[in-house]
């Protein structure tokens, strides 16, 4: 298994870069997924060659998390937005002593299986390391594989980006060796790939969403029980999203993430002894009762808690607010959520606090809301269609202004 991942990976990690500035990303509809899955398959007689075996190839939508990175840390609900762009892989039985993995935009060639290259093992990125592993679980022991990736997902959506990629490997995988399909089962095994590649907890939310594929819709998953609900939003209609990347590649060290999952584990077995004896889980814990489990807690564990407690019941509340089309209230939950990031959590930094800045400030112009989205450097807003390609415009220069380098911005 690859060594932890390193924070300036991510930003290296390849896919598809959409071309031009902003006028000309809205003109453009992202590649599809037959066009991607044609473009991976393109790619792998490119590199690899022809070949007399079949080529299978798949494709897996991403979603990025709205409220969710809390489920990386306890069996919680979570939101989701699964959006049009993907990842797509295609693999091919090889007669060579190796197996060979290569990404669009990077001219990096990955073998295994042979002698030489698993002394290199050890310095795999994440991305490479994910689709490894789902050769080596899933496909059959001893036979060598080609395998070529194309993703338009942009790579600071760290869990989006590797969700996508490891369910399209691994549903390539079983076409190419016809292995039964066992979703549960399968997304288990995934899970504890990427967390293992990532030297990270890592929730099945992200999976899940990227399993189901609703594009333009709201994911609202269940982790505990991998029960997932599309929840229909009118994207384009009455409001439209938005992505900026700051950069810089992951928000917290990993040693501060695992620090927070032991938090949350000394809190809730402190709490199990001061009156909470019947809770085995923070999703339990009631919002009516966190103040009452708040003053029992030591003070280092609280902040942990109410970030966790207070994103959980967000989820139910942004349902509603979905369902009712109150986007007023949708985009107050994503502001919440980010305060919540910022000020119990610890997670968020000026560049991105900046971003949700510059769309609460316009507010009163049509935007609804913004927060930071998984372990990258990215941003989700919201707002109503014909304002957020000029809120993104005004993000570019003002960003440009501040820190001296203008972010990736793009519709989604």
């Amino acid at each position: 298994m690859a060594s932890p991942f390193r924070p300036e990976q991510i930003a290296t990690a390849p896919f598809v870069e959409p071309p031009g500035r902003l006028r000309e990303r809205m003109r453009r509809q992202p590649l599809g997924p037959d066009q991607l899955t044609a473009r991976a398959q393109s790619l792998l007689a490119e590199r690899c060659g022809p070949s007399g075996h079949s080529t299978e190839a798949a494709f897996a939508h991403g979603a990025a998390g709205l409220l969710s990175g809390h489920t990386h840390y306890f069996d919680g609900f979570a939101v989701l937005m699964s959006f049009r762009q993907g990842t797509a892989v295609a693999a091919r039985e090889t007669e060579a002593p190796e197996s060979v993995i290569t990404f669009e935009g990077s001219d990096q060639r990955w073998t295994f299986g042979g002698a030489a290259s698993e002394d290199e093992a050890e310095a795999w990125p994440a991305w490479a390391c994910l689709v490894k592993e789902v050769v080596r679980k899933v496909g059959v022991a001893g036979t060598q594989v080609e395998v070529a990736v194309v993703s338009t997902v942009r790579s600071g959506c760290v869990e989006a980006y590797l969700a996508s990629l490891g369910v399209a490997a691994a549903r390539a995988v079983q076409a190419l060796f016809a292995v039964p399909e066992s979703t549960p089962a399968l997304l288990e095994t995934l899970c504890e790939i990427i967390s293992a590649c990532l030297g990270l907890p890592f929730s099945n939310a992200y999976l899940i969403a990227a399993e189901a594929g609703h594009p333009s819709h709201l994911t609202l998953v269940d982790t505990a029980t991998g029960e997932q609900l599309p929840v229909e939003a009118p994207i384009g209609e009455q409001f439209a999203w938005g992505l900026v990347d700051v950069g810089g590649g992951r928000l917290a060290k990993a040693s501060v993430q695992w620090e927070h999952k032991e938090k949350a584990e000394k809190a809730l077995a402190v709490l199990q002894r001061r009156g909470f004896d019947q809770l085995t889980s923070f999703r339990d814990l009631e919002h009516r009762d966190l103040e009452r489990a708040l003053g029992v807690l030591p003070r280092r564990l609280k902040p942990v808690v109410r970030h966790l407690v207070t994103e959980n019941r967000r989820v139910q509340r942004m349902v509603m607010a979905t369902s009712k089309k109150d986007w007023q209230m949708f985009g107050a939950l994503l502001l919440m959520s980010h305060a919540s990031l910022r000020d119990d959590w610890g997670r968020t930094n000026a560049e991105v606090d900046f971003v949700v800045e510059q769309v609460e400030a316009m507010s009163i112009d049509g935007m609804y809301g913004a927060s930071v989205t998984g372990r990258g450097g990215c941003v989700l807003v919201v707002g109503q269609p014909f304002v957020v390609p000029r809120c993104l415009e005004h993000i570019e220069t003002s960003f440009e202004a501040r820190f001296g380098h203008p972010p990736e911005v793009m519709m989604l």
